[in-house]
């Protein structure tokens, strides 16, 4: 199985409906892992060069599948990538639905009024398992999930911010 070959295509789509003249935006979605593959440093590539309107939605939720992120990459995550390229890139926290809602509203405007690529790192915290092969257990302890599930919880903030 290959990770991010979803990026080439998105780049793919987004040129195509470019040169077709649609004011449509295509999305990217992928964890931070992907941005360790090989196809998406071309997806960038080709989307800054062609001036494609995609957005590229990265969920870092500090894990590729057991991989922590200490250990897959250095830098400043994934958004650091971004303007390597020239792509204009932000940062939101994942776990507040109107800043992704916000982030995301403003990656669409950019995109379609400049037919442009933008990159947006969502940091976010993955509770459960990565799939069903996978046990979390024997890479973080159950205390670091629980307090990641009460503290940040994203369903009981947009309760908290509902009442």
């Amino acid at each position: 199985d290959r990770v991010s070959t979803q990026s080439t295509g998105a780049s793919g789509a987004a040129y195509a409906l470019k040169l077709q003249g649609k004011k449509l935006v295509t999305v990217c979605y992928f964890g931070e892992g992907a941005a360790s593959e090989g196809d998406f440093h071309p997806a960038l590539n080709f989307a800054a060069t062609l001036n494609c309107p995609v957005i590229f939605f990265c969920r870092n939720n500090g894990y590729a599948i057991s991989t922590p992120s200490s250990e897959q990459y250095r830098g400043d995550g994934i958004v650091s990538r971004g303007p390597a390229y020239g792509i204009t890139s932000c940062r939101v926290d994942g776990n507040d639905i109107w800043a992704v809602y916000n982030a995301v509203k403003k990656a669409r405007e950019i995109a379609l009024s400049g037919n442009q690529p933008v990159l947006i790192e969502a940091m976010t915290y993955r509770v459960g398992h990565h799939s069903t092969s996978d046990d979390s257990t024997r890479y973080r302890e159950a205390k670091e999930v629980e307090d990641w599930r009460v503290k940040v919880n994203p369903i009981a903030r947009l309760q908290k911010l509902s009442r």
